[in-house]
């Protein structure tokens, strides 16, 4: 049976959970750089960063961890707060 590295989460079918920093700064809409700045401030836009995986030297981040660290900013309908006249 030959089985390639990773084959269960190159489907698809199956959208691997997880994703890199590059990844997850795309889903975020941040650059990699200021991902890579947060862990090690542990801040992201002003609030705790999302946590991450850590195997041997391959950060990983769970899709799951980055929607729930998303919902903590409510929509906005307009970016100003004054009434424009």
């Amino acid at each position: 049976m030959n089985i390639t590295k990773n084959h269960h989460l190159n489907t698809a079918n199956y959208p691997s959970p997880y994703c890199d920093t590059h990844g997850a700064a795309s889903y975020l809409g941040f650059g990699s750089s200021t991902m890579r700045v947060s862990r090690v401030t542990g801040t992201l836009a002003g609030v705790p960063a999302p946590t991450y995986r850590k195997i041997g030297r391959k950060v990983i981040y769970d899709r799951m961890i980055l929607n729930e660290w998303m919902d903590q900013f409510a929509n906005q309908q307009k970016t100003t707060t004054r009434e424009v006249v």
